[in-house]
């Protein structure tokens, strides 16, 4: 149950990291002194291509939903990908470790 928590609490590593970094640039519109942050965000729509290519879209006529779908679908999506890539590490180390048993078993 303990490795469960532990394998866990990286999953929300780069979901976070999305929404701060989705959060930085978006204080160029508050603060107008730290407008040399809006660069972050052209980053986080490269980064977030199969989502940002729907925020591409709605942009042209309704910049505030797109910048919303970016900020929530994008962070969805980063955290689905940890989730699969949890999973597929879990798979793998348990095939591992039933491969080492079934090792020691025919060494025996």
């Amino acid at each position: 149950m303990q490795n469960t928590a532990k394998r866990s609490r990286w999953v929300y590593l780069l979901p976070a990291a999305h929404v701060c970094a989705c959060l930085i640039s978006m204080v160029g519109y508050v603060i107008p002194s730290l407008q040399y942050l809006g660069i972050v965000w052209v980053g986080v729509m490269l980064v977030d291509m199969p989502v940002s290519a729907i925020a591409y879209a709605l942009a042209w006529k309704h910049g505030a939903i797109a910048a919303i779908w970016v900020v929530v679908v994008g962070t969805l999506w980063w955290y689905l990908l940890s989730r699969g890539v949890g999973l597929l590490i879990a798979k793998l180390k348990a095939k591992r470790e039933s491969g080492s048993t079934m090792r020691s078993v025919e060494n025996s």
